[in-house]
């Protein structure tokens, strides 16, 4: 027979491995983070025999490797071309003869290139092409990429 804390130890793992195949309906980051607390939290207990501050500084542990876990399976390929079109719009803003970028996801392979295409609007808009190469299949996308009231540069739906 399995005893309790194997139950629970199978219980958290199960919970840990769904958050990472989510199909969009669960909100994959807080599975992450709380499962990843909740695991902490059971090592300290298990650890200091029960004890309140080795439970606390275990769900702390947790929730922090929890974060880490949480940017790193986020990195999806919109990440990177977000990252780099972000970077290339603020260079573009001093040195208007750099208008292109090139991204690359190390997890998955994809890359693209990024082209700034235009200028348009008030308030400050840019037109973004996107050619998008998965394996030896590429294609073309556009987005649009404005100047916020703070200054910074936010990608468009």
């Amino acid at each position: 027979m399995i005893s309790n804390t194997k139950k629970i130890l199978i219980l958290l793992i199960v919970l840990f491995i769904t958050s990472c195949s989510s199909n969009g309906s669960i909100d994959k980051s807080a599975v992450m983070k709380t499962t990843s607390t909740a695991v902490g939290g059971y090592f300290g207990y298990q650890l200091g025999d029960g004890d309140l501050l080795s439970t606390t500084v275990g769900s702390t542990l947790g929730a922090i490797v929890g974060s880490y876990l949480i940017d790193f399976i986020n990195q999806d390929d919109y990440y990177f071309f977000k990252e780099e079109t972000l970077r290339v719009l603020e260079i573009n803003d001093n040195n208007s003869s750099v208008n292109s970028g090139y991204w690359r996801n190390p997890k998955s392979g994809n890359k693209g290139v990024i082209k700034i295409k235009g200028y348009f609007g008030s308030p400050e808009c840019r037109l973004i092409e996107n050619i998008y190469v998965k394996g030896n299949k590429s294609s073309n996308s556009f987005r649009t990429a404005c100047r916020e009231k703070s200054g910074q540069w936010a990608m468009m739906k």
